[in-house]
């Protein structure tokens, strides 16, 4: 694994591209395969090959990175920012801390990585798979996360303000406390996410499926909830839910609602299909 490494940076020194790299990070990367805390801004790495890398608080700002594979790498406490990495490997990638607002990341694999307290403003992450991620605490707002792949994904305490996540997956999510603040997420499944404490103050829910999801205690002060399916949900002690707004939603007797709110039935062409096709080939 190493020699490939060290194959595919020698390669890319080779052919000009080290113009951003220091001659000292340069020849650090092409004798050991690392380069933590390096300066590789604006460097053009495309279709680059570096599984395991050691780059941690590495400088990759402005760089090309498309379809480079960082497998299992650690970036944590790198800077990321308005790089291109549309249709990147990074499953099981470190990327806690990292500075990643403005980055293309569309089509990009993210299974299993670790992005705790990442910066990911204004990220686009349209069509990625983003199974198993972890975003507890990162800053997605603005994000543009529309049909991405987020089942079982973790997001405690995240900030997802403002964010278009229309027609994604986030069933069996853990989005405990999370802040949906004025998001889009037409269409979007929850399927049995424990949704407890989060926040969809002024968001979008047009056709969401929540069906078995734990509500209990979030907030839904002005959100639009038309055609939304609260199925078998649990949304005991729940804010702002107000019956005008729940005649337009619909659940089934297994729904758990405050006292003196109540739903219609639901039909069954209002469930969502799963129509995302997510990752480089999609």
């Amino acid at each position: 694994m190493r020699s490939l490494v060290l194959a595919g940076i020698a390669c890319l020194v080779l052919s000009g591209h080290s113009l951003a790299m220091e001659p000292g990070h340069a020849s650090q990367m092409k004798a050991t395969g690392a380069c933590p805390r390096c300066d590789l801004s604006g460097i053009s790495l495309i279709q680059g090959f570096f599984p395991a890398a050691d780059l941690r608080g590495v400088n990759l700002r402005e760089s090309d990175l498309k379809a480079i594979d960082l497998s299992g790498a650690d970036l944590s406490d790198s800077d990321l920012r308005r790089s291109n990495l549309e249709k990147s490997k990074l499953a099981d990638t470190k990327l806690t801390n990292a500075r990643i607002a403005g980055a293309d990341m569309e089509k990009a694999v993210l299974t299993r990585a670790d992005l705790g307290r990442a910066d990911l403003r204004e990220v686009d992450l349209g069509k990625s798979d983003l199974r198993e991620a972890v975003f507890d605490k990162a800053d997605l707002r603005n994000a543009l996360m529309k049909r991405a792949d987020m089942r079982k994904a973790r997001l405690v305490g995240t900030r997802i303000e403002s964010a278009k996540l229309e027609r994604s997956d986030l069933s069996g999510a853990n989005a405990v406390g999370a802040d949906f603040t004025n998001s889009d997420l037409d269409r979007v499944r929850l399927l049995n996410a424990d949704l407890r404490d989060a926040d969809f103050t002024d968001s979008r829910l047009e056709r969401a499926n929540f069906s078995g999801a734990d509500l209990r205690g979030a907030t839904f002060d002005g959100a639009i909830l038309r055609r939304t399916n609260f199925s078998d949900a649990n949304l005991t002690g729940v804010r702002g839910l107000k019956q005008e707004r729940l005649e337009a939603a619909c659940g089934n007797p297994g729904t758990k609602l405050p006292r003196g709110l109540h739903l219609r039935q639901c039909e069954q062409e209002t469930e969502t299909p799963a129509d995302i096709s997510v990752g480089p080939d999609s």
